[in-house]
């Protein structure tokens, strides 16, 4: 029986009978990233979108109880357990939900506070502990080969290149990073409170770091700690568990080899509807590149034809673009947001900011009609900066003499060294230039005076919060309200299919490969960004914050 059948049986039996039935438990794993890299014959990671399906899903069958278990891998960052959360607080009425923790940390407790019970496993710790950002520098070490980096940087809060450049954070650093800070924990502590369970509970809880169940407890959290074989066997019967699992293809049956055929083909299962709301994943770094690796890359070359395909398609009525991104090169960033403008100006394009959408995942935002942030989105970072590498240290160490002949000061700037006053002029006139274009974009898209994007740019970063105050985004919530916008602004009922974009695409990806070349990936983008060509970048690498 096919998953579907089984869920519409379940639904039938559940209509006729007029009782819940069992439990479910749905064992939320890893970081459920927005985009996960496809896999063939093997598990299938969740992301973040599958797992607020399944737990619609879940809700649909009426259960007993629901069990949303945190306690074999949970790792995921408050922004996605805001996501996780919300669907909860949707559930229908009579639907009991208890939050099974292990082994966790505070983006658990957002979630745990949507539950109507909290149950501890008694013999895992937990790790509320509070949030914390870790940076490292490498400039120490760089010079101990004999390399130098410079960076031309837009405003003193465009602190990107620090890890290259020095030793530690320079003052607006340390800052930036702790008022950001403070912002999304005073968010998270909200979002963490409950019935029993208040700022003071969690401050007692993450007093001690590292917390056994019975400690958590006696701190104040309310729960209670079971022995989770024994606790699962009390819940009502029949348990169900959904797995984060592909089902394999039978390769002894003519049907399985047509299965595994059409997943390396990418073959469309069954038809598309007649409408549908269309849901763009934007996630990774942004590169001008040909195509975008699942949740690794941003290239501009396949996302900008994916923006004209949809704009093209009748059936879309309107699209909601999910931005997880730190940034990236500049004028890929410019190129997307302007065709997201110009898919706009034909169907409306909420865009939904994620765990981070700043520097050119923010210039990718401002495309949209509306902006939508979860409490503790990082964004913003307004400016641009340019980094280069002056390996005439380690040529001297290594001996290696260079000489070059040119028809033009500057025919060389593009050379790794001799590094001087002329050369940094030249880089400047260019950043200025980017860093001009964003702030205008900024002020034209958010309506927003120069003056006060004056003050809100210079690399400066913002929880969703601080950015709704500021006015460079328009409202909070999840994908919920994102696509209840969108159809407002198309004039069709929320209640449309979601098609999800990119598909994935090539051979590679399809066989489950793609994780093999990322490690490269990375390696050739970096270097790319550094020799080929002037590169501007719109990007800020946050440390990460959990």
């Amino acid at each position: 029986m096919s998953r579907s059948l089984l869920l519409w049986t379940l639904l039938a039996i559940s209509a006729f009978s007029g009782e819940p039935r069992g439990t479910v438990v749905i064992p939320l794993v890893g970081e459920l990233p927005l985009r996960s890299a496809p896999a063939l014959l093997a598990d299938a990671a969740w992301d973040l979108h599958t797992a607020r399906e399944r737990l619609r899903e879940a809700f649909a069958e009426r259960p007993a109880a629901l069990v949303v278990d945190l306690s074999r891998g949970f790792r995921s960052g408050p922004a996605a357990a805001e996501a996780l959360a919300s669907v909860l607080r949707q559930r229908p009425a009579g639907s009991r939900v208890i939050c099974l923790l292990g082994d966790v940390g505070d983006s658990a407790l957002i979630i745990a506070a949507a539950a109507d019970e909290i149950v501890l496993d008694q013999a895992a710790p937990l790790a509320v502990r509070g949030l914390a950002a870790e940076s490292w520098y490498l400039a120490p070490a760089l010079g101990r080969l004999g390399i130098r980096c410079h960076a031309v940087v837009s405003g003193p809060f465009k602190t990107a290149p620090e890890m290259f450049t020095r030793e530690g954070p320079s003052e607006e650093a340390r800052a930036e990073m702790q008022q950001l800070l403070h912002a999304i924990d005073a968010a998270m502590s909200d979002l963490t409170r409950r019935p029993g369970f208040d700022a003071a509970a969690l401050a007692r809880l993450r007093a001690m770091g590292l917390q056994t169940a019975q400690d958590a407890i006696a701190a104040g959290l309310p729960a209670q700690a079971v022995e989770v074989p024994s606790w699962f066997a009390t819940l009502p019967q029949p348990l169900r568990r959904w797995k984060p699992q592909r089902a394999l293809p039978d390769l002894s049956t003519l049907g399985g080899w047509w299965q595994l055929l059409s997943e390396v083909l990418g073959k469309d299962r069954g038809q598309r509807a007649p409408r549908a709301f269309a849901v763009v994943e934007l996630a990774g770094l942004i590169a001008p590149e040909e195509r975008s690796w699942p949740g690794e890359t941003i290239a501009d070359g396949d996302t900008l034809r994916l923006i004209e395909q949809l704009r093209d398609d009748p059936r879309i009525v309107a699209v909601v673009v999910r931005i997880a991104s730190s940034g990236g090169e500049s004028a890929a960033s410019a190129r997307i947001h302007h065709a997201l403008r110009r898919l706009d100006a034909v169907k409306p394009v909420v865009v939904l900011l994620d765990a981070v959408a700043a520097s050119g995942g923010y210039w990718i935002a401002l495309g949209g009609r509306e902006i939508i942030a979860h409490r503790t989105t990082i964004t913003g970072s307004i400016g641009a900066f340019a980094l280069l590498p002056d390996l005439d240290g380690a040529c001297e160490l290594l001996g290696v003499r260079r000489h070059v002949e040119s028809a033009a000061p500057l025919a060389d700037i593009l050379h790794w060294g001799r590094w001087d006053a002329a050369r940094e002029q030249a880089w400047r006139r260019l950043v200025s230039d980017i860093d001009a274009r964003f702030r205008a974009t900024v002020a034209q898209c958010r309506r927003l005076p120069p003056e006060r994007v004056a003050a809100l740019a210079e690399g400066r970063v913002f929880s969703g919060e601080q950015a709704l105050a500021s006015g460079l985004v328009d409202a909070l919530g999840s994908l919920d309200l994102a696509i209840a916008r969108a159809a407002t602004h198309a004039g069709v009922p929320p209640t449309l299919p979601l098609e999800r974009y990119p598909r994935v695409g090539g051979l590679v990806a399809r066989l489950g490969l793609a994780d093999a070349l990322v490690d490269v990936r990375r390696v050739q983008r970096w270097r790319a960004m550094l020799t080929s060509g002037p590169r501007l970048l719109a990007f800020r690498p946050l440390p990460d914050i959990r």
